[in-house]
């Protein structure tokens, strides 16, 4: 999610804050079209308030679904 007062991404699960380059995992939908004026993903995810998990998080649960 993203947290307007620090202005950074953090980990939806674990809180964890999410730096540059970082991989994670994310929901989030794809642009509608080519032709059509698109955000800069940062921004979009922004906007959208996307969920974002961190790898360790996202593998644990994936663990605990199995």
């Amino acid at each position: 999610m993203y947290n307007s007062t620090t202005k950074e991404f953090q980990c939806d699960n674990c809180g964890k804050t999410i730096s540059s380059y970082e991989e994670v995992w994310t929901k989030w939908k794809f642009p509608p079209q080519s032709t059509e004026m698109q955000n800069r993903p940062r921004k979009e995810l922004e906007f959208e308030n996307a969920p974002i998990l961190c790898m360790r998080c996202a593998q644990d649960l994936l663990k605990k679904s199995f």
